[in-house]
């Protein structure tokens, strides 16, 4: 056993003896007892493992009543990361300049007057003085503790020892001469004691450099030689470079016992770690040492090797294999029983190539170029059909170009739609995309007459083409062979959605498939039909065509389709415009004049129909277009279905504004601002017509304002609130020459209908009210909904001068 182990045994012994003696003995006797078996405890023993108590050597007849301290042992208390300690002899080392605490233990410690601190063997020349009543902890018998900073130690001097001075009783001599304790237990250096290493430094430093080197072979290799199975090695030998094949043979044998050479790797790549970690931290200690071996590790051992065998690992195994081949000798011990237990659980390594496999195989030996490319191409479309479904090929629903069944199928529809270029459309009933009931063809447009203004379900309900259904699910040759027996070139493609047991099943339409889909398949080449708005249905590339594919020729070039909304509607909409707007008020627009407005005024803007004719859905439709911020308008919009989109200001904030939501209402405080000078002669065609005679009538909207899904609602022009002004106007001097005459005949009934949605503005210097009679009423009703033309000032001067 060790001194500083033996010195810690017997002064814990002491402190246990004092208690018996002091309980046995007395109080006179105790010191004694201690002393002898302090003698009889330590017989033996080496030279520095002998503790004597420490005590004043001067113990006068006069002092006997007083019992003396005595210093059993004594602890400091360093943090744990604290580089100083205890040395080889015994004599702890402490930081100078730095406080740490001190524990004595001892009998009697309460005796204590002062601990004297000294690096001469004199007390009498104290370099720190320790006043027991004032710096004093805890102070108790057996037991005290301290706070104590030591500066330095000069030249030549190697401790500071410790000396005790008791306390005096009452009346009693002054103490003798007092000396330092001899016990190196008690002694305080500091001097920092020399770090001890493993190996000498440079020969440490060379070993870490070595075991990194090992590290990043072993590494390297675990991933270059396990990457390569035996069959890509023998492949290699067979039809590879003379320089590969040479590689090759010489992996080969060992590649074969696959668990060995893997356990081998690992085992060896471990210990070498585990070794760089304990020597690192030989060299430096704590989070240095934790930074130090991660980074070589990681850095050397790991990242840099690794991705030179990836790519290397052929060559750097052949080079290597003598090295292999050695650390597999060294850890067969262990490597042998632990590959043999993988070999029982996974099994052989070794398998040959099944049909997924040989095609991957072509697959990675097709070229860019070439015939035999192309050849390669085409047998492995033929072999993978087999293992796909119709979702694989389909063509996703909202890429398919597909018309509502109430599409009126007039020149300009029928001219769209030859410009799209699709042959089969599919059609829907009720709005819903999802009840597809009838396939267009385009050679049934052949013979019909577009005067006729037929739909799209009666020319569907003439052919009667039918529509095959198929489920997404279904394999690919199945559906082949359906296309072959004459079933179709088209199929609509559903998807099981709801399957509660005691419920009809639904089903959701989520794509369409063709014959040519199949066939791209298997000649694995893109062929662009006519449902093909992407180039293919994966990377979703936008396919570029010469045609233009605007679809707002389907509706005109100006406007959204006018559209028939209910009548409960009209007198929600004529309620609300009255309540909320001046310019809709008595005052201004008679009632039978806005309710015409009104229904003359009824958009409906198809955005599903709009997208699936546009050239993508990124481009906005124009007709979807309801204002384009900082471009002069003169609608005024009021929501009565669906909802718009609107876009503020520089940042682009969003926004949806539903049903009763209007806009350009600066329009109509212009309209009530400046009635005066509405009836001044003029003859407004379109907006730049208006822009350019009367731009005191037109706002400049600082936002933007798009439809995003199918949407109602009113669009009241400048010039179609006009002509409704001044027919209210006309109408008012009827009503009272009508009254003067006792005429009792309602404006509604006569009026005829309205067949044109734009509006006609009657010049203010040719009315003439007093010759207006009531026959002519309907007539100026019906004004409101026509189109204006060059020569409306001349028409309405000869229905007046009639009158």
């Amino acid at each position: 056993m060790s001194a500083p182990c033996l010195r810690l045994l017997t002064s814990i012994l002491f402190f246990i003896i004092c208690h018996v003696a002091n309980a046995q003995n007395g109080v006179n006797d105790d010191v004694t007892t201690v002393a002898a078996i302090l003698d009889s405890a330590t017989t033996g023993a080496a030279d520095n493992s002998t503790v004597p108590p420490a005590s004043t050597n001067n113990s006068n007849n006069t002092n006997q009543g007083l019992k003396t301290p005595t210093i059993f042992g004594m602890r400091v208390e360093l943090p744990a990361d604290d580089p100083f300690g205890y040395d080889k002899h015994g004599v702890c080392s402490v930081a100078p300049e730095e406080e740490f605490k001190v524990v004595i233990y001892g009998n009697h410690l309460d005796k204590i007057h002062q601990i004297i601190w000294t690096f001469t063997n004199n007390c009498s020349e104290p370099a720190y003085v320790i006043d027991a009543l004032n710096h004093f902890k805890t102070h108790f018998n057996h037991k005290a503790t301290f706070h104590l900073t030591l500066k330095l130690l000069p030249e030549m001097v190697h401790a500071y020892k410790m000396c005790v001075k008791p306390k005096v009783a009452l009346g009693a001599p002054p103490v003798g001469e007092i000396y330092p304790i001899d016990d190196i237990s008690t002694w305080l250096t500091t001097e920092r004691p020399p770090k001890e290493y493993f190996l000498p430094l440079p020969l440490q430093i060379a070993c870490i450099g070595f075991l990194l080197v090992l590290s990043a072979l072993f590494s390297g290799l675990t991933l270059g030689l396990m990457s390569l199975t035996p069959q890509e090695l023998e492949l290699v030998i067979k039809s590879g470079a003379v320089k590969e094949q040479k590689c090759a043979r010489k992996i080969l044998p060992i590649r074969k016992k696959g668990n060995l050479l893997l356990c081998s790797l690992l085992l060896g790549n471990v210990i070498v770690n585990s070794a760089i970690s304990i020597l690192m931290g030989e060299l430096t200690t704590g989070i240095y040492a934790l930074i130090g071996s991660t980074l070589g590790i990681v850095i050397f051992g790991e990242i840099l090797p690794q991705s030179i065998c990836v790519k290397k690992g052929l060559e750097v195994g052949a080079h290597t294999i003598s090295i292999t081949q050695l650390f597999i000798m060294l850890t067969f011990p262990i490597a042998w029983p632990v590959s043999k237990l993988l070999d029982c659980l996974l099994g052989d390594e070794y398998q040959a190539y099944d049909r997924k496999r040989l095609m991957e195989l072509i697959k990675m030996s097709i070229t860019d170029n070439g015939q035999v490319s192309n050849e390669l191409k085409i047998a492995v479309g033929a072999m993978e059909i087999a293992d796909k479904v119709v979702r694989n090929v389909m063509t996703k629903i909202e890429d398919v170009f597909m018309l509502p069944d109430t599409t009126i199928l007039n020149a300009k529809t029928v001219m769209e739609i030859v410009k799209m270029g699709y042959t089969r459309i599919p059609v829907y009933q009720y709005g819903d995309k999802n009840n597809v009931t009838d396939m267009l063809f385009v050679k049934d447009l052949a013979l019909l007459d577009p005067d006729d203004n037929f739909t799209v379900k009666t020319v569907c309900g003439y052919h009667k083409h039918p529509v095959k259904f198929v489920m997404n699910d279904t394999p690919l040759p199945n559906l082949l062979e359906a296309f072959k027996k004459g079933e179709g070139h088209l199929a609509m493609v559903k998807k099981l959605i709801n399957t509660d047991e005691g419920h009809d099943p639904t089903y959701e339409l989520v794509g369409v498939v063709t014959l040519e889909d199949i066939v791209e398949e298997i000649l694995q080449a893109e062929i662009n039909d006519e449902f093909d708005i992407v180039t293919d249905n994966v990377n979703k590339v936008k396919i570029k065509k010469d045609q233009n594919r605007d679809a707002t020729k389907y509706f005109g070039d100006h406007e959204a389709p006018q559209t028939m909304i209910s009548m409960q509607l009209q007198m929600v909409a004529l309620q609300w415009l009255v309540s909320n707007e001046r310019a809709f008020r008595q005052e201004f627009l008679d009632t039978n004049v806005l309710e015409r407005l009104i229904r003359s005024s009824a958009r409906r803007v198809d955005v599903s129909a709009l997208m699936a004719m546009g050239d993508d859905a990124i481009n906005v439709p124009r007709l979807a277009k309801v204002y384009q911020k900082d471009e002069p308008s003169d609608k005024y919009i009021l929501i009565l279905e669906g909802r718009i989109q609107v876009t503020i200001g520089a940042s682009g904030m969003m926004f949806e504004a539903g049903p009763w939501h209007h806009f350009g209402g600066e329009i109509m405080a212009k309209m009530v601002e400046g009635a005066a000078t509405l009836g001044r002669s003029m003859s407004i065609v379109g907006t730049s017509d208006l822009s350019a005679r009367r731009p005191d009538l037109m706002f400049r909207p600082d936002y933007s304002a798009v439809v995003k899904e199918d949407c109602t609602y009113l669009e009241i022009s400048v010039a179609a609130f006009i002509n409704a002004y001044k027919a209210s106007n006309d109408l008012s001097d009827v009503s009272h020459n009508s009254s003067a005459h006792g005429s009792q005949i309602s404006l509604a009934e006569k009026a005829g209908p309205i067949t044109d949605p734009s509006a006609m503005l009657v010049p203010e210097n040719v009315r003439k009210p007093s010759i207006v009679s009531v026959d002519t009423t309907p007539r100026i009703l019906n004004l409101v909904g026509q189109h204006p033309a060059p020569v409306a000032e001349e028409e309405e001067m000869s229905l007046l001068d009639k009158a």
